[in-house]
């Protein structure tokens, strides 16, 4: 698969006058191909998952509770690739369920509320998708998330993250990573501070 980074449709056309106006044909095709082949499908990997403030403080309020994340899968289908530039994919190999499985116990962490035979939360990724194209040059996150306690109660959490993206491709697929963190710190709090949450204790 090519991905285009570097040239937007713009870029693209711009350069087929120039090839013709010049009569130079086979230079430029191989400086384009030796472009393209230097641009094919770079990985966006989005920064190391960072503990929101907000989540702890909220968590920290849940005296007594000890839990912990067990695993989460993913029924939702994602199509990580980002415009023509390549995936968007967390840092260190994680999959997606196992970047937020990691994100909601590191906030449980923080909050001192983490505890290996704790309450054990198991739970589904319902959606996860995303956008760098929304309004020209905004995007979004959009996560959903099922959360099933040992103690069979459940909760759905949902969110929408939006960020400003940008016009190009490298800029746009970089911010798109870069906002996962937020995304899911949104998402996590989204689900804490759900009266339901405390059901899950």
């Amino acid at each position: 698969m090519w991905c285009l980074a570097l040239y937007s449709p713009w870029t693209a056309v711009a350069i087929t006058p120039n090839v013709t106006e010049h009569g130079n044909t086979m230079k430029n095709l191989l400086l384009l191909i030796s472009l393209l082949t230097l641009t094919a499908c770079s990985t966006m990997q989005p920064p190391r998952y960072a503990v929101s403030v907000d989540n702890i403080q909220v968590l920290k309020q849940l005296e007594g509770a000890k839990l912990k994340v067990s695993s989460l899968s993913q029924s939702a289908s994602f199509s990580a690739n980002c415009r023509l530039m390549g995936p968007v994919e967390p840092a260190d190999g994680l999959t997606m369920s196992q970047f937020v499985t990691k994100a909601l116990n590191d906030e449980f962490k923080m909050a001192n509320i983490y505890a290996e035979d704790g309450t054990q939360l198991t739970g589904d990724i319902t959606k996860i998708a995303f956008s760098s194209v929304s309004g020209l040059t905004g995007g979004f996150w959009d996560l959903a998330l099922k959360l099933t306690s040992s103690n069979g109660k459940t909760l759905e959490s949902a969110n929408r993250y939006k960020f400003k993206s940008g016009f190009d491709a490298i800029t746009a697929c970089n911010a798109t990573a870069d906002a996962l963190t937020p995304a899911v710190q949104d998402l996590i709090k989204a689900a804490v501070t759900d009266p339901g949450f405390k059901d899950l204790l």
